[in-house]
C-alpha cells in the first residue's frame, strides 16, 4: 500500500474518505484502514444522502453498518438535490457534485484530503466526455492522484481489479441501481462507448491511460512555454490585461495559451471561453484601435501597440457633468478646485465652468484654428474605452482642457483664476 499512499498520506495527515458505500468507495476505506495500521493518520469517512433513489436509505445504514464495525468515524448528511438543481438551474449530475463537494469540504480537516475512489474506468469515461463536449490537451489531462485538497489514490486501477480484490477478501458492497441506466451522458458512454471501443482494442483503457499522460506531458511543456510569452508581453493594472502586439508573432499554440491566461487572469476562470473564442482574438492583429470581441463575459479590444483584456462595466446611471460648487468639484473620482495645485488652467468666470465628458464634435481652440478633440486622444494614443471617461474642462460651452493633454489657447488675463486638478483616479 505505500505505493498507493506513501508521501502523501503521513503521520497524523487528515483523510476524509468519500463513502457511497458502492465497490470503489468500500475498496477505498477499507485500504485506508488497513495502512492506518502502519502509519497513523486521522481517518474519518463521509455519506450524502441524495435523497434521489429508493435504496438511498439503504445505502446509508450499510455506510453506518461498515464503518461502525471498521471503527472509522462516519459524517453523514441528507440534500435536497433536485430542489437543489431547480433553484441553481443545474441538471442533476452537476447539482449532486456540487452538494457532495460542498459537503466534504465544510466536514474535512483545514489543511486535510479528501479520498476519493476514482479509478481507471472513470478517467477514461472524463477523457471521453470532455472530448465529446470539446477540450484541448489540458482536459486530455483528466484526473490527477492529487489535485488541491482531493486525493484519488486508485486511479491506475480498473473497476475490474477493484471488484476482484473486494471478491478475494469477501468484503460486501452496495450496488448502485442507476449506473446500469443510460439515463445520464456518463453511464452512456461506460455502457455504450467504452464497450465497443473495447471490441477494437481489448487494451483501450490502458491505451487511454497512455494518451493521458502524453497530454499532460506536452501541455505542461506549452503552458511553461506560454506563460513565459505572458511574462515577456503582459501587464496587469486594475483589473485590465494589456498584451504587446508582439505575442501575434508567437506560435499558434503558445500564443493562444497566452491568450486564455490572459483571461483567466480577468475573470479567474475560463469557463465557457471554447476554441473558437480564443481564436477569433487572432482577428484583432489587423484592427483599428478601439475594435474589439466580445466574448464571454470578457472584452478583448486592439489598443496602441497591443491587446486588452477586460470586463466591461455595467451601465449604470450617467455622471453626466460637474458644476463648481463654492470653487469645487468631483467628476468621475477627479477633484477640480479653485487655487493652487500642480496642474491647472486659468479661467475666466467659475461660474460658467462645467466638467464633463467628451461629446461628437468637440474641439479645442488652438493658435491659429480649431482641433479635434478626438484627434487629441489619437496623438496621446488613449484607447477609445478611456476617452469616454476622460474629464473634458469647458467655459461657457468652449472646452478649454482636455485635463491632462491639451489646454486652449486662450488669452488669459490677470483677473482670472486658476482651476487646479487632482487625478483620484488613473485616467
Amino acid at each position: 500500500m505505500e505505493d498507493l499512499f506513501g508521501g502523501i498520506i503521513r503521520e497524523n495527515t487528515s483523510v476524509l474518505a468519500a463513502f457511497s458505500g458502492g465497490p470503489d468507495s468500500v475498496y477505498l476505506l477499507y485500504l485506508l484502514k488497513e495502512y492506518k495500521k502502519h502509519c497513523p493518520f486521522d481517518l474519518k469517512a463521509a455519506h450524502l444522502h441524495h435523497g434521489l433513489r429508493e435504496t438511498a436509505d439503504r445505502d446509508m445504514a450499510f455506510a453506518k453498518d461498515i464503518c461502525n464495525r471498521w471503527d472509522v468515524p462516519l459524517i453523514v448528511e441528507r440534500a435536497d438535490v433536485l430542489a437543489y438543481a431547480r433553484e441553481n438551474k443545474l441538471g442533476t449530475e452537476e447539482a449532486g457534485r456540487e452538494l457532495r463537494y460542498d459537503f466534504f469540504r465544510r466536514n474535512k480537516a483545514p489543511s486535510g484530503l479528501i479520498a476519493l475512489a476514482h479509478h481507471l474506468d472513470d478517467q477514461v469515461e472524463t477523457m471521453l466526455l470532455r472530448l465529446i463536449r470539446g477540450t484541448g490537451l489540458k482536459g486530455m489531462e483528466g484526473m490527477k492522484v492529487l489535485e488541491g485538497d482531493l486525493f484519488r489514490p486508485l486511479l491506475a486501477m480498473t473497476k475490474e481489479e477493484i471488484l476482484s480484490a473486494l471478491a478475494e477478501k469477501n468484503i460486501p458492497y452496495v450496488v448502485d441501481e442507476t449506473n446500469l441506466e443510460p439515463t445520464y451522458s456518463r453511464n452512456r458512454v461506460r455502457l455504450s462507448i467504452v464497450p465497443e471501443a473495447e471490441a477494437i482494442n481489448p487494451a483501450f483503457r490502458r491505451a487511454m491511460a497512455s494518451f493521458r499522460t502524453m497530454a499532460e506531458e506536452d501541455e505542461s511543456y506549452l503552458a511553461r512555454e506560454a506563460e513565459k510569452i505572458y511574462e515577456a508581453l503582459g501587464a496587469e493594472e486594475k483589473g485590465i490585461v494589456t498584451l504587446a502586439s508582439d505575442v501575434f508573432r508567437a506560435p499558434d499554440a503558445l500564443r493562444r495559451r497566452a491568450f486564455r491566461l490572459a483571461v483567466e487572469k480577468v475573470k479567474g476562470h475560463v469557463k465557457n471561453m471554447g476554441y473558437d473564442h480564443i481564436a477569433a482574438i487572432d482577428e484583432l492583429e489587423q484592427a483599428q484601435t478601439g475594435k474589439g470581441l466580445d466574448l464571454p463575459g470578457l472584452r478583448v479590444e486592439k489598443t496602441y501597440g497591443g491587446i486588452a483584456f477586460f470586463v466591461p462595466e455595467e451601465e449604470g446611471p450617467s455622471e453626466g457633468e460637474a458644476a463648481l460648487n463654492e470653487g469645487r468639484a468631483e467628476f468621475m473620482g477627479h477633484r477640480f478646485y479653485l487655487g493652487e495645485g500642480d496642474d491647472f488652467i486659468y479661467v475666466k468666470d467659475p461660474s460658467a465652468v462645467v466638467i464633463r465628458t467628451r461629446r461628437p464634435g468637440d474641439v479645442i481652440r488652438l493658435k491659429v484654428g480649431h482641433k479635434k478633440v478626438k484627434d487629441v486622444f489619437i496623438d496621446a494614443k488613449i484607447d477609445r474605452r478611456r476617452r469616454d471617461r476622460w474629464p473634458i474642462v469647458t467655459e461657457a460651452g468652449e472646452v478649454v482642457w482636455v485635463v491632462g493633454l491639451r489646454k486652449a489657447e486662450r488669452q488669459e488675463e490677470k483677473s482670472w483664476q486658476k482651476l487646479a486638478w487632482i487625478p483620484l483616479n488613473e485616467m
